[in-house]
């Protein structure tokens, strides 16, 4: 079974650009590359406030335990289900999870096996 994995990235708007040429040059010129879907991010304080420690338990929790509805999943986690969907809301606007309709509820999923993180942070970021 092929592992499907997902690539999150911080850089700048800048260097994406200059990805997305590559990438459009090669394309053009014959050269087919598999490239895994990328999530990026312009500064380490937005990637922070958005893959947070809580909403990256959540994933693994999905994953590994599989639970039958969010009410489920915030019992599973011990946390306020409003909490738990608003955090599936914002994992579901970057396709990290996918929602499917049941009689129990509404079930989450998560649609990769790994998060790539390809993180080069400057220094003067972190402390922000």
């Amino acid at each position: 079974m092929k592992i499907k994995k997902v690539r999150i990235t911080i850089r700048s708007l800048k260097e994406a650009n200059k990805e997305a040429r590559k990438f459009a040059r090669d394309f053009d010129s014959g050269i087919l590359t598999e490239h895994a879907p990328t999530i990026g991010f312009a500064d380490f304080v937005i990637y922070k406030k958005f893959l947070s420690e809580k909403r990256l338990e959540l994933l693994g929790i999905i994953k590994s335990k599989k639970p039958k509805s969010i009410k489920d999943l915030a019992s599973i986690a011990r946390r306020d289900f409003k909490n738990v969907y608003e955090d599936l809301k914002m994992l579901k606007t970057f396709d990290l999870v996918k929602f499917k309709k049941t009689k129990s509820g509404i079930v989450p999923t998560v649609v990769y096996d790994e998060l790539d993180l390809d993180i080069k942070i400057p220094i003067e970021m972190i402390s922000r």
